[in-house]
């Protein structure tokens, strides 16, 4: 057994103490983000609330256009059918357009 006394209990406690500061006065340090931990940045979450905005705005609007064109003109139902279709595409299209965006500006962001 290596000195149970207790000076040399301090002694290698003092040395593990020593390497461990040097251990993290070497180690890089994380960057500080505010996302709360979450892993995601503020411009993914803008990015994935405007893809959810898009889309929904899309259905919105294609179903109450069809519905107004069922109404006017007496199509019931496939104004709102048709419509309906057509706003979930521009909303799909709307939101691949934002995601498109977003991937060019992390692209030009991590290249040297």
């Amino acid at each position: 057994m290596a000195d149970p006394s207790p000076e040399g209990d301090r002694r290698r406690v003092d040395e593990l103490d020593a390497r461990l500061k040097a251990v993290r006065a070497a180690a890089p340090k994380p960057a500080a983000e505010g996302g709360g931990g979450s892993g995601m940045s503020h411009r993914q979450t803008a990015v994935a609330y405007r893809v959810l905005v898009d889309m929904i705005a899309g259905l919105l609007v294609g179903a109450f256009l069809g519905y107004w064109l069922d109404r006017w003109l007496g199509w019931a139902p496939w104004g709102l059918v048709t419509l309906l279709v057509l706003g979930f595409v521009a909303g799909a299209n709307n939101a691949w357009r934002a995601i498109r965006v977003y991937s060019a500006g992390e692209d030009r962001e991590r290249l040297p």
